[in-house]
């Protein structure tokens, strides 16, 4: 799915979340030094959309830390 972030089409929705994945939401906004929660958002569903696309298509996903450790990511 192509993304156009600067489409003039809005659609406002109004969202419920429990406290603590509001106050995640907040901390990924400011690690991301994301402009606002709706950004967050925003990237969220990018980078998701593009892991299961890609998972659809027979790929995989590989974290890999400073030492080189790899670890799959199980999305799906």
């Amino acid at each position: 799915m192509a993304w156009h972030w600067n489409s003039t089409e809005r659609v406002r929705l109004n969202l419920e979340f429990p406290a603590q994945i509001y106050e995640q939401m907040q901390t990924v906004q400011q690690r991301s030094n994301a402009a606002s929660l709706t950004e967050v958002l925003r990237r969220s569903l990018a980078l998701y959309d593009m892991l299961t696309e890609h998972v659809r298509r027979g790929g995989g996903i590989v974290l890999v830390d400073r030492d080189g450790k790899e670890e799959k990511l199980w999305i799906l």
